[in-house]
């Protein structure tokens, strides 16, 4: 059996084990052994596209309606998180080909095509076990060492915007959509001293059902590493090494501090041995190749304010080294637009130079499928908690908008000015303690100036209207 193989039997095994436990008559004894907790959205989606040098004519718009519905199931040590994602229930383009998504800021798979035909699938997000067992040691006593096995996601990441200590599977951040993001196959030993946790850990991130572009298929790594986690005062800190048949070597660390009752900051960094990334070209009739580029280094920084009314504002600074920088992506906007500047073709030999004009341009596409699109980001992040609306005299006598959370981010480019900007807009509609149902309005705007990369992503601004509730 091959790896592949193996993989698609673990995900068909897990949802075969949880379809048991669904359907498994259960006595009032062993109803405390399990625990369900069913969670569903709808997403309904209208995009706008722009005309970018990087892909051939879109449409000048796509409405879409995506469905998810997920169930976490409990059971003694065992823990499962399984979806069943729908995408394209209704779809309808005009002007031309299906347009591509951009679903986050930092969306390592920005060029997901869809072909607008309904499809689904079954998804294991989590299945793993967690346990223990005792050692005994002369010098410390007894030891109790927790054991993590199977599959599941590891966030270590503390940041709002970007998070380089997510090193196992970056996941994407504040998604306006539908995500089902996946976990990676763990063997994890932990213990607990006075000073924090250590954890000792092995990971295969390749443990994923859902399809992958080009840079995380290459990228999938397996690993060993240890990891320390420490909180002394108002302070919490950690530090990580990590060795894979990737990277070669990693090693990083974070702090988040507490300075004050409105004040925290947070800050984590990271460098790795080798990288891989999309590299320019010598000449404009080659295409960007995926290869090996060396050491690269992250880093953020941030602050947090809060105040007792309910605002939230975070201000967070990232750079990574793996993203082109603001020359590289003039460079390839200059190549692309020249490329497209060929007339249309009247011969079949002019045809095919064209078409490997039209592969040429596309290839530098690909640039949006790093971690990070630019190397510098500045956010800006403003949230209102819904109990807000209570301190002011207009607003206390208005019932329905003391159940609305609004929340606000701006994502700048400092090296060419690209600006994304995104709003949601949450309102509780139930809440009973046991079930939910939520109405959120988002809306998301690629724009900036005119050479930067966020205003030449083939998505000019989207709007989504998504309800979502628990059960």
């Amino acid at each position: 059996m091959n790896k592949n193989k193996a993989i698609k039997a673990f995900n068909n095994i897990g949802v075969l084990m949880i379809l048991v436990l669904l359907n498994t008559p259960y006595s009032a004894a062993s109803n405390s052994n399990l625990s369900l907790h069913w969670d569903w959205m709808i997403s309904t989606e209208s995009v706008q596209s722009r005309n970018s040098p990087f892909i051939p004519p879109q449409p000048d718009s796509r409405q879409t309606i995506d469905g998810l519905l997920e169930v976490e199931v409990g059971y003694k040590q065992w823990l499962g998180l399984i979806s069943f994602k729908t995408t394209d229930l209704y779809s309808e383009t005009q002007g031309g080909a299906s347009s591509s998504l951009l679903n986050t800021y930092q969306n390592t798979s920005p060029y997901s095509e869809s072909n607008n035909d309904p499809s689904a699938e079954f998804i294991i997000r989590e299945l793993y076990w967690q346990g223990g067992f005792s050692l005994a040691n002369e010098a410390l006593g007894e030891q109790y060492i927790d054991v993590t096995l199977g599959k599941i996601r590891l966030d270590w990441g503390v940041g709002y915007g970007y998070r380089p200590l997510d090193i196992i599977k970056p996941y994407r951040r504040n998604p306006v959509g539908i995500v089902a993001e996946e976990g990676a196959g763990v063997v994890a030993l932990s213990v607990f001293d006075a000073t924090g946790e250590w954890t000792l850990l092995y990971t295969d991130s390749s443990w994923t059902s859902q399809s992958l572009n080009d840079l995380e298929l290459q990228s999938q790594q397996q690993g060993i590493g240890v990891r320390h986690y420490g909180m002394q005062g108002e302070q919490e800190y950690q530090w990580l090494a990590y060795y894979d048949d990737v990277r070669h070597g990693l090693i990083g660390g974070s702090m988040v501090s507490v300075l004050d009752l409105a004040w925290e900051f947070h800050g984590s960094a990271t460098y790795q041995h080798q990288s891989l990334g999309y590299e320019l070209p010598n000449s404009s009739q080659h295409p960007v190749v995926l290869g090996e580029q060396g050491n690269a280094f992250q880093t953020l920084l941030g602050l947090t304010w809060a105040n007792e009314v309910g605002n939230s504002i975070i201000l967070e600074y990232w750079y990574d080294s793996r993203a082109w920088t603001s020359s590289q992506w003039q460079e390839a906007i200059d190549t692309t637009t020249s490329l497209n500047k060929i007339a249309t073709p009247s011969t079949s030999s002019t045809q095919t130079g064209t078409s490997q004009n039209t592969a040429l341009s596309a290839s530098y596409a690909q640039g949006f499928q790093h971690s990070n699109i630019v190397q510098h980001n500045v956010m800006l992040h403003w949230s209102l908690n819904s109990t807000a609306w209570a301190q002011w005299d207009w607003s206390r006598k208005i019932n329905w908008i003391q159940h609305v959370t609004p929340t606000f981010d701006l994502l700048y480019s400092p090296q060419d000015n690209g600006i994304i900007a995104t709003q949601w807009l949450n309102y509780e509609w139930i809440d009973t303690g046991s079930a939910s149902l939520n109405l959120e309005l988002a809306a998301r705007f690629l724009t900036g100036q005119s050479n930067s990369a966020y205003a030449n992503l083939p998505d000019q601004h989207m709007i989504l209207l998504n309800l979502k509730g628990r059960f």
